[in-house]
């Protein structure tokens, strides 16, 4: 078309008196006017939870609590910048929602930012990735005060482990107030020791559960009775020795997803790490002991939940890839891959101060599948290569049988004052343990 035929086709609409609908569709056009909300609308509750729907109630208000509706920030009280994010009508009504544009809503835009200027603000942690399409899929579905029901059918309370259960419900309901830099109440959850006083005290159960005599948590609203059920048997299912526990297990069996410290990590440690000239309390290489759980945690500078952030975990890596910078250091063998991933998982499990009770089966004792994982896990790291520990190899089935025959394994592990104690540094081996070997040493110390 030229300039003439635009023209023509101008002054025929002008003609027409088509000039005022034109106005009006331009102005349409070029406007998206936000959806109406309803603030007062009750909640619409589902039978079923649907995996590809965002729920207020289950998700989105448990976020938006924890993580920003605390004191200073968005709660009734304080109401910064006018929002209040407790409940459906006061997030509606401090207009943060855009249906009609829901990546350009307040709400998500804040929690896209990088700087201080975004929500939650710095030094809190901000949203994950994860959470934050969590906020723009609700939006996208409509902002709906919407709420499903977990039914018995859809909550595992049969297989629960602190990470792949406790961990999501915390980081949903509860991190947000009770962790660094300013935990409410001073109860850190990503502290080990402010975890297990609140699990022996009670005190975790009886606040998620809200009882009379305990602080109601999480505030403003409560959370579903599957979540609420996963904490009580998680926290009803778990020792922490040291934190009010006997140490032993208590009764406790072990769970198979879970890694224990005392059963597991602290074994590892002192066989490897925790030996003369190195961790242990007299030699203290660099300030580090690795003899129990407190010098642990402290010196090897250990982040519970993130192990990439864990001294003790990167030098098990090369740390700064220097060779002797490694733990342990050359010429001892490095961990294996399957060692390096009990250390991993329980940091990122919460380096718990935990045991478990592995049960005693002392009939089906075998040199393969019962005495040599032990001596793997207490022994040998210190019994082998060119400074084996006293002059004594363990380092396989022939190694192991003189030291049987002699005496000297029985006399050691159960502490016997004509022996040298072991594992050094470390109590004595649980008393299965002990009778597993001495049952291995009767039977004729087969190898099997």
């Amino acid at each position: 078309m030229n300039f003439s035929n635009k023209q023509n086709n101008i002054n025929l609409i002008i003609s027409k008196g088509w000039i005022p609908v034109l106005f009006i569709v331009i102005m349409f056009s070029a406007c998206k006017h936000n959806v109406y909300i309803d603030p007062d609308k009750p909640p619409i509750i589902s039978s079923h939870c649907d995996s590809d729907t965002v729920y207020f109630q289950n998700t989105i208000l448990p976020l938006l609590v924890s993580n920003c509706a605390t004191s200073g920030c968005h709660d009734k009280k304080t109401h910064k910048e006018g929002v209040i994010l407790t409940d459906y009508a006061s997030i509606i009504n401090s207009n943060i929602i855009n249906l009609s544009n829901p990546e350009n809503s307040k709400i998500y835009r804040k929690l896209q930012k990088n700087n201080d200027d975004r929500m939650p603000p710095p030094p809190a942690d901000p949203f994950t990735p994860e959470q934050k399409s969590l906020v723009l899929k609700w939006i996208e579905q409509g902002a709906l005060n919407n709420e499903c029901i977990e039914n018995a059918d859809t909550c595992d309370t049969v297989n629960v482990t602190f990470n792949k259960s406790v961990v999501p419900v915390f980081e949903a309901n509860c991190y947000g107030c009770h962790t660094q830099p300013n935990p409410a109440y001073n109860i850190d959850l990503k502290n080990p020791d402010d975890l297990a006083r609140i699990v022996e005290d009670g005190s975790l159960v009886g606040s998620v559960k809200h009882e009379a005599g305990y602080f109601p948590m999480p505030k403003g609203y409560d959370m579903s009775d599957c979540d609420i059920a996963k904490i009580v048997i998680w926290a009803n299912d778990t020792t922490f020795s040291g934190g009010g526990g006997d140490g032993g297990g208590n009764g406790n069996s072990c769970d198979p997803d879970t890694v224990y410290f005392q059963n597991s990590v602290l074994p590892l440690l002192v066989s490897n790490c925790a030996t003369s000239g190195c961790h242990n309390q007299s030699s203290h290489v660099e300030g580090v002991v690795l003899t129990d759980y407190a010098s642990i945690i402290s010196t090897g500078n250990v982040k519970p939940g993130n192990p990439a952030g864990s001294k003790l975990y990167k030098v098990l890596n090369g740390g700064d890839k220097r060779d002797d910078d490694i733990m342990p250091p050359p010429p001892a063998p490095p961990f294996t891959g399957d060692q390096k991933k009990i250390i991993y998982d329980w940091i990122l499990q919460g380096a718990l101060n935990n045991s478990c009770d592995e049960g005693c089966d002392t009939t089906n004792v075998t040199f393969s599948g019962t005495i040599w994982p032990l001596m793997q896990t207490w022994c040998t790291g210190c019994h082998r290569g060119t400074y084996a520990g006293g002059g004594i190899h363990i380092e396989n089935y022939d190694d192991l049988v003189v030291i049987a025959n002699n005496g000297k394994l029985m006399g050691s592990i159960t502490h016997d004052p004509d022996y040298s104690p072991m594992p050094k540094n470390a109590d004595k081996l649980p008393e299965c343990q002990i009778a597993s070997v001495r049952k291995w040493i009767e039977d004729g110390t087969p190898d099997n």
